[in-house]
């Protein structure tokens, strides 16, 4: 048998079911805010200052007691990063090709 002190401290870490589908919940919507963005990036609508603003204010809700330790929420913050320093690096390649205009 688990002892108590166990069985409390593992719950902790675990996400309750509706832990988990609010989780599957904001990966769908986080991969829709990604394709969104990169279009308003594309159209030259978001700059620099903006995907780091999104980045920020995205990120707080993760903080969230547990959230930060569950694969699925790594995986969607790994991907948010991976796609935001695309958008960054496309950015950068844009801007030297302008000679530096933004």
């Amino acid at each position: 048998m688990i002892p108590p002190e166990t069985d409390e401290a593992d719950s902790e870490q675990r996400l309750s079911m509706v832990d988990e589908a609010l989780v599957a919940g904001t990966i769908a919507n986080t991969n829709g805010l990604l394709v969104i963005l990169a279009k308003l990036v594309s159209r030259g609508v978001f700059d620099r200052d903006d995907l780091k603003a999104f980045s920020d204010s995205y990120s707080k809700p993760l903080d969230h007691v547990g959230m930060r330790e569950n694969e699925l929420v790594t995986q969607m913050q790994d991907q948010m990063e991976a796609t935001l320093a695309e958008l960054m690096r496309y950015l950068s390649e844009r801007d030297l090709g302008s000679g530096g205009r933004d």
